[in-house]
């Protein structure tokens, strides 16, 4: 039978229809290639010239023309040395071969290379090959890697060690990247405490702020610790305006229940937003807020430090992606499951979870605020709402947590 409070819930799919149709408008900036780290590219990159400019060795040995080498083992001349950076002054004649390093250009004539641990060098500049060459073999040709004219890295792929490899090749000095979203993250509730305040005996330390702030900043935002609030709706609207006023994004954690004291969606009303999601009908997560007044967005998610972990990495993180200028694309994984679970209730559920190869072992659930858990897990199980049973052995889906 169907609980009737979750009528009035929205689905995950509904609520991520809502959030990907919201304008996330990126704005763009130059960066050096050095500070570009992280930041995604926000124009096609192309190739200024062929990858590799020239037919070059990708072996330290002697270049050959493998026609003159019908067996093994066939002594040659040695007529020249090419290092990295130089050129031969010739082309390679008729039973004549040249030591080459890796990476410098191949003779004219040349179309072989032998490795130079099958090879002797002997007395009266000769060579002993005890390898037949193959045409082709350990040469890359000029344009082998990516032709002039090639796209390399397309708007909006995330630049990082490879990446900007690839940048510095083709001379970007300076690239065009899309801005890192600017995120405040403020914390709700008189039962909050600074973490370097000593809590009273119905208070916590604010670990919500620390956590998100990480999280964000391995989504590629920049976030900023705006601390905490009181329950107090003239508070808090100081500081919600205080926050959007300087920021892309605002993530407020706590009063987003229908509470006496949840007065964060009253105030987003009040401040003009519009409420696009009030609740959700998902596990941990339900008190789910997402308002947008014009091109900024403020996130209201739960107080419970799980609760608000999966609703950042889950839905928060669509918007934030795109104001990036990404596109979507979270990672994914399917497992096999190591030990039995119950049926799902109504609501779709993220339980900490922790992979093993192809295996996936659920992490006892003790609820939303059970951060000790979650610091466990390497990923989060998906069950969809009134799931069934599901058996040891059958495989499942799982979204990973970023690391």
């Amino acid at each position: 039978m169907s609980d009737p409070s979750n009528l009035d819930l929205l689905s995950v799919a509904q609520a991520i229809a809502i959030l990907d149709a919201a304008p996330a408008e990126p704005w763009t900036l130059r960066k050096k290639i050095g500070d570009a780290q992280g930041y995604r590219i926000a124009a096609d990159l192309v190739a200024d010239r062929d990858y590799p400019p020239f037919d070059k060795s990708a072996m330290d040995g002697f270049a050959v023309r493998c026609a003159d080498i019908e067996a093994v083992p066939h002594e040659l001349k040695l007529v020249d040395e090419i290092a990295a950076g130089g050129v031969s002054s010739r082309p390679l004649q008729q039973g004549e071969t040249m030591a080459i390093m890796t990476g410098a250009p191949l003779p004219e004539a040349a179309d072989g290379v032998v490795p130079v641990e099958f090879a002797e060098k002997l007395e009266g500049s000769r060579v002993r090959l005890q390898q037949k060459p193959t045409p082709e073999k350990f040469i890359t040709r000029q344009g082998g890697d990516c032709a002039k004219g090639a796209t390399l890295l397309r708007t909006g792929d995330a630049l990082h060690a490879a990446q900007l490899a690839v940048a510095a090749s083709v001379g970007a000095a300076e690239l065009e990247v899309f801005a890192a979203p600017r995120v405040g993250v403020l914390a709700t509730g008189n039962e909050i405490v600074a973490i370097d305040q000593t809590p009273s005996a119905v208070q916590i330390r604010n670990s919500n702020n620390v956590m998100l702030v990480s999280l964000l900043k391995r989504l590629g935002c920049e976030p900023r610790d705006l601390g905490i609030v009181r329950d107090d709706p003239l508070e808090i609207r100081a500081s919600i305006e205080l926050g959007i006023a300087g920021n892309d994004v605002l993530l407020v954690s706590g009063g987003m229940s229908m509470g006496e004291y949840d007065f964060v969606p009253r105030v987003l009303k009040d401040l003009g937003f519009q409420l696009q999601i009030t609740k959700l009908r998902v596990k941990p997560g339900k008190p789910f807020v997402f308002a947008t007044r014009g091109k900024k967005f403020v996130f209201g998610i739960p107080g419970n430090p799980v609760s608000g972990f999966c609703c950042t990495l889950r839905l928060v993180n669509r918007v934030l992606t795109r104001l990036a200028g990404g596109k979507i694309d979270e990672s994914w994984r399917h497992a096999k499951l190591t030990e039995d679970l119950p049926a799902n209730g109504p609501r779709e559920f993220y339980q900490p979870a922790k992979i093993h190869g192809d295996e996936l072992t659920p992490l006892a659930w003790k609820g939303s605020a059970d951060i000790f858990t979650l610091a466990a897990a390497n990923a989060l199980l998906v069950r969809a709402e009134s799931e069934p049973a599901r058996k040891a052995g059958e495989i499942v889906t799982a979204l990973e947590i970023p690391q």
